[in-house]
């Protein structure tokens, strides 16, 4: 394949049957991501129809030629548990369709079944390892979001308006992979800050527009939501906030 053919990079990291990441950026701005990078395995996944290919050409960008001239692949044993890299590429639609109803011709991509505890240091190891991360630290911003929407019902002024997302049922297992999602990102090998993820867009719910101040340090996270037009919001909704 070559960088123009590609339309679909599919990105999985999974440990032991459980999906630490699992994203799918197309060309066409379709965006789809559940998780982080660590377990447990994330039960709020979103959805995203982007009017820009903003991601995809960040991701591209990164991936020398000669990845996509034939597949890599590589297995051992995996006494200690195991651990698997995807990076998956898909193009040239026999359909017409770029999307979720693509019919592919070609595709090639990156595979890697690993022993918890490998002694494999191959560069294709490295490379995979951070073209994902990298996919990850792009759409951060825009999963946190999608993760505030199922956990306190805001909707970001920036999130998309086709825009699906997906949760567990009960409110004490959305509170609980809030938690986790909370965790993750907090121990991230990056240390990535949620600290500036509130700037530059409103939530709102119920009608309201709120403003999100996220705080972070090593040990806490909290997002305060304050309502705008403040001198006219009831005195008890003046601040909503909530503290993980």
């Amino acid at each position: 394949m070559t960088k123009q053919e590609v339309e679909l990079i599919i990105f999985k990291v999974s440990a032991e049957g459980q999906d630490a990441i699992h994203m799918k950026i197309y060309k066409n701005g379709t965006t789809c991501r559940y998780g982080v990078g660590g377990l447990p395995q994330l039960g709020i996944s979103g959805m995203s129809f982007f009017n820009s290919s903003k991601f995809f050409d960040a991701i591209i960008a990164k991936v020398p030629d000669e990845v996509l001239e034939s597949p890599s692949m590589y297995e051992e044993e995996t006494p200690n548990g195991s651990l698997e890299y995807v990076i998956a590429f898909y193009g040239v639609s026999k359909n017409g369709d770029t999307g979720e109803r693509a019919e592919w011709t070609k595709s090639t991509g990156i595979r890697l079944r690993l022993d918890r505890r490998t002694q494999f240091r191959h560069p294709m190891l490295s490379l995979a390892d951070s073209l994902t991360m990298d996919a990850t630290e792009l759409t951060n911003e825009w999963y946190f979001d999608v993760v505030l929407n199922a956990r306190y019902n805001v909707l970001s002024s920036t999130l998309p308006q086709e825009t699906i997302i997906t949760q567990p049922k009960t409110e004490a297992e959305i509170h609980q992979h809030f938690e986790w999602y909370i965790n993750q990102m907090m121990t991230s090998s990056r240390k990535w800050s949620m600290a500036n993820f509130g700037e530059n867009k409103t939530y709102g719910r119920e009608g309201r527009s709120y403003k999100g101040d996220v705080q972070q340090d090593d040990k806490s996270f909290a997002i305060n939501f304050s309502p705008l037009n403040d001198s006219t919001a009831p005195a008890d909704k003046k601040p909503w906030w909530k503290v993980w």
